[in-house]
Order: C-alpha cells, then structure tokens, then sequence
C-alpha cells in the first residue's frame, strides 16, 4: 500500500490558495521585521542589546515563514503529500502558524515597540504592518478551511444561517476587543509612570478607549450568548414562553445596540480627533471606525425589524375589526332575493315576501357566524426577523 500511495500523484490541497497567501505575507513580514530591527538598532548604542519585544517579533515572523516555506514543499513531493494535505499533523501546524502570526501582529503593531507603528500609535513602516496583518488573517482562513473541508464543519455557513445581525455581533467581539487593546497599548507608551510629561487629553482619551472597548466587548459577548443558548432553545418553539423570549431577545439586542452607538458615536469623535490616540492611521483608527459602522448597521437593523412587527399586528388588528365574510355574504344574498318591487302604492298585496323565513334565515346565518371562531391569522409565517417576533 504505501508503495501504490508514493507512487500516486500528490492530491492537491484545497487550502492552495491561502498557503500560498501565507508564503508571501509572511516573506514579507520577515523581511519587514528584519529591517525594522536594525533601524532601532541603528539608533541605540552599540552595547545595549536588543530587547525581549524585538526578538521575540523577528522568531515570530522567523518561525512562520520557515513553517509555511517546509509545509507548501512537502505539500508538492509526492512522498510527503498523503502525510499533509488534511492530516492531523496539517491541522497542529497550522494552529502552530496562527499562535506566531498573532504574536508577530501584536509585537509589531504595539505602540510601545515602534516596530511598525510608532508612539503615538500611527503607522511607521507600512510593509511590516500590513504584511502582519495578511499573515495572521492568512492563518485564519487555513484554520476555517481545514474545519470544513476535513472536519464538516462550515463555520461560515453557520454564521450565514443565522443572520446578518448575528454575524455583526461576532465581528463587534473582534473590533471591539482590538479597541480596547490599542487603547491600552497607546496609554502605556505615553502615559506610564517612565514619562515626566504626561499629555492630559491623550491620556484621558486613551483610557476612554480602553473603557469603552471593555464595555462593547462585554455587551456583544453577552448578546451572542443570549442568542445561541436562549434563543437556539425557542425559536420553533410556538407556545406563550417561545414568543416571550423571543421578544427579550430582540428587545436586549434593540437596548444594547442602541447603546452601543451612543457610545461609540461619542468615542470615534474623541479618539481620532487630532489630540486622540486614534488620530494617526493605525489599529485604534481602523477598529473605531469599523466598530461605529457595525453599531449604526446593528441598530438600523433592529428599527427595521421592530417596523416590520408593527406593521404586522396593525393588520391583524384591523382583520380582526372587520366582519366575517359569511355574514357579508348572508346579507347580499338576503339583499339579491328580495322583491322590494311588491312594496310599491298599491301593490303591496301582488307579491307577498315571507319575511318570517327571511328573518330566520338570516338569524341563522348570525348565529353561525357568531358560533364560529373566525381565522384572522395572516396566511403563511406569523413572525418577523431574525428572532422570530409576532
């Protein structure tokens, strides 16, 4: 068997595409981090050796090129295909890459290092922190990939299926806890107790954002655990309780989200105005900014659903105010088989009309209509949006 199987054309992996994006990025990053390095060298005295942050960002980037360099060359020779393309060993080499790319995005991306952004948390050397950025997202694409073509599970799908409002509050947990991060970082590199000069503004703005990228990261958590453990359990489910937390969830994504752009329409404006720490082009720039965007989709989403469940109890309100169509029907029958001719001057004994059995008749036809119980139910799905509310 294994001669049949070294002798088989290597299969082609299905992650081609990302492995290959992850060989130039992370190429880049090296070479990026590398350069970084010497230029801060450069500038320090040739007896002071280099910290801990920069040689912990050129192993980083190091490790990830040289792994993804020996995966993408035993991927191609066929000896070495059928022991990569979808294996355990796959798999851990990829979480493996994740680990250094996200630890080579943070080292040269903190402010406090001046690798790829400098104090002020703007962007200094381009290359190295877009190429960081490409890798870590890189790796993550690997990850999503092998889960669903090896493993079966389609995480993307899953997102899809329940929502665009779902997805937003997933990518809120990211942009958010990216604020709160850069927030920390920009205050630590110029408002630690090592600087005798503290800017007053900046540093209080800096806090703010640390303050509220907790906050939104706390309340977008919450929001998606509300929705996979509360709601998971009652949206087929019809009864009183179903429909009730149903409407708590909408009305706690309604609340928090309305919040949540409050909030950050007052924050976006005081970080990256021109004395804030998201002012220069940087981590805290791009999150900010996104996270006020996905605010403003949430809550419109929400008024639009709320609009459409509105919408919908009016007409049922106003079908349940009009007459059943039997007793309509009773009375243009009553109406098309009278002979009001007979009542004509002088004609009234020509064409005697049995109203006794008219009445009755038409008793009759109230009495079932009143007997009955009318269905005034909007035909097809009684409930709207993403959380089923009616």
């Amino acid at each position: 068997m294994s001669d049949v199987r070294s002798d088989a054309p290597p299969r082609r992996s299905p992650r081609q595409l990302w492995w290959g994006g992850l060989f130039l990025s992370s190429l880049t990053a090296m070479g990026s981090t590398f350069e970084a390095v010497r230029t801060q060298r450069s500038l320090t005295p040739p007896t002071v050796g280099p910290t801990p942050t920069q040689r912990w960002a050129v192993a980083s980037a190091t490790l990830t090129f040289l792994i993804t360099f020996l995966t993408l060359t035993a991927q191609k020779l066929p000896n070495t295909s059928h022991r990569v393309n979808g294996t355990k060993l796959e798999m851990s080499l990829i979480l493996l890459l994740l680990a250094f790319a996200c630890a080579a995005t943070g080292a040269s991306t903190n402010p406090a290092t001046g690798l790829a952004v400098n104090a002020s948390g703007g962007v200094s050397f381009g290359n190295l922190y877009y190429s960081t950025w490409a890798a870590f997202g890189s790796a993550f694409a690997l990850l999503l990939s092998f889960v669903r073509t090896e493993r079966g599970v389609d995480l993307g799908n899953e997102l899809r299926a329940r929502g665009k409002r779902f997805r937003s509050w997933v990518v809120l947990i990211v942009t958010t806890l990216v604020v709160m991060a850069s927030s920390a970082s920009s205050y630590d590199a110029q408002c630690d107790g090592e600087h005798d000069v503290r800017p007053i503004k900046y540093c209080r703005r800096a806090a703010l954002g640390v303050s509220v990228g907790c906050i939104g990261c706390v309340a977008s958590l919450a929001i998606v655990a509300i929705r996979l453990l509360v709601l998971g359990q009652q949206q087929n489910d019809a009864t009183e309780s179903g429909h009730t937390a149903n409407k708590f969830v909408f009305a706690a994504e309604g609340i928090t989200s309305a919040v949540l752009f409050c909030i950050y329409g007052f924050s976006v404006a005081y970080l990256t105005s021109e004395k804030g720490p998201g002012a220069p082009i940087g981590n805290l720039y791009y999150s900010s900014w996104i996270t006020f965007g996905i605010t403003f989709f949430v809550v419109t989403s929400c008024f639009e659903e709320f609009q459409a469940a509105k919408s919908m109890i009016l007409t049922k309100r106003q079908q349940q105010q009009q007459p059943p169509q039997s007793i309509v029907r009773d009375t243009e029958s009553l109406a098309a088989h009278s002979d009001f001719s007979s009542l004509e001057t002088g004609r009234a004994g020509a064409g005697t009309l049995d109203w006794s059995v008219r009445d009755r008749d038409t008793e009759e036809g109230w009495g079932e209509a009143a007997g009955r119980q009318p269905d005034y139910s909007i035909k097809g799905s009684t409930s709207v949006g993403e959380v089923q509310i009616n």
